[in-house]
């Protein structure tokens, strides 16, 4: 199995000042400014994987072989613990590969309001508010006015716009034995449950948020 990924990972901060004017010069912050700047931090991740672009090794009866022009794909093969004499699970042909760009992670504050990446208080729409508006909205969180004595940070996981899948499949079945390679074809057995053949690409919106299970 051969395996080849590529990633790029982008650390970004976002400060706000809103209670700075601009300056065109680099000055010291005090104590009193510092505590009225709002700040965000996150990770931007773009990333790319492939399997077995130029076939894998293995050459038997079973799999043929894997030159001239043809790309065998990878084998994983699982077993559940105490399930030793009951065979084995196993994601067969796995190639292709898949690439994607905009997955964010940062941190966000549940507390019944709605805010921007940089911690900015806005309404149902996304336009800035002061404090006092945020509190005329009442419960705008999308949690039905839960955030507020939820009042915590939560990890939230932003999906990228768009996966795209180059010509990217796998099939899951069921196996007498962890792979067909020296074991008689007699005894051999597999049954396939499902494949998957993607080529092309797959619109993702929304966010996955992480919830922490016990009170700092």
């Amino acid at each position: 199995m051969k395996i080849t990924i590529k990633s790029i990972v982008s650390v970004f901060i976002i400060v706000g000042l809103h209670s700075m004017s601009a300056r065109a010069e680099l000055a010291p912050i005090d104590d009193e400014e510092l505590s009225n700047s709002v700040g965000q931090g996150g990770l931007y991740l773009s990333g790319e994987f492939s399997l077995n672009e130029e076939g894998g090794p293995i050459q038997d009866a079973t799999y043929g072989d894997c030159t001239d022009g043809k790309n065998c794909g990878a084998r994983f093969s699982y077993r559940l613990g105490g399930n030793e004499g009951n065979g084995w699970y196993v994601i067969d042909d796995w190639k292709g590969g898949a690439s994607f760009e905009g997955l964010t992670i940062r941190t966000r504050k549940i507390d019944g309001n709605q805010r921007d990446v940089t911690g900015q208080l806005v309404d149902n729409d996304g336009n800035p508010v002061t404090e006092a508006n945020a509190i005329a909205l009442g419960a705008n969180d999308g949690f039905g006015g839960d955030g507020a004595s939820f009042n915590k940070e939560v990890l939230e996981i932003g999906l990228p716009s768009t996966v795209k899948f180059d010509k990217y499949q796998y099939t899951l079945g069921f196996a007498s034995h962890a792979s067909p390679t020296g074991v008689p074809a007699d005894t051999y057995k597999q049954t396939n449950i499902y494949g998957v053949y993607i080529n092309g690409q797959v619109n993702m919106t929304g966010n996955m948020l992480i919830f922490p299970t016990a009170d700092k």
